[in-house]
């Protein structure tokens, strides 16, 4: 099966909080510590969901909940194979 995969730098101390955010939505996406020291996380979207997550990262930023900073996602790659 394809996913797709989004890569952000969070606060560390979000990762936990956005992970049991992305769990809760059961089968839609796994989020991934690639750098827990730089906060760097990738997120894995299951096919068809990827509007669903972008609308649900989207909400969490516009209410404050949490800052992501988008990364390219060959940094999550290059990084995940180290």
């Amino acid at each position: 099966m394809y996913t797709s995969q989004r890569c952000f730098r969070i606060d560390r101390r979000d990762i936990s909080f956005l992970r049991f955010v992305l769990e809760a939505y059961e089968g839609v996406a796994v989020l991934t510590t690639v750098d827990t020291r730089n906060g760097v996380v990738s997120v894995r979207i299951a096919p068809g969901s990827e509007g669903l997550v972008a609308e649900l990262l989207d909400a969490l930023c516009a209410n404050g909940d949490i800052l992501m900073e988008p990364l390219p996602d060959a940094l999550c790659a290059a990084q995940g194979e180290a």
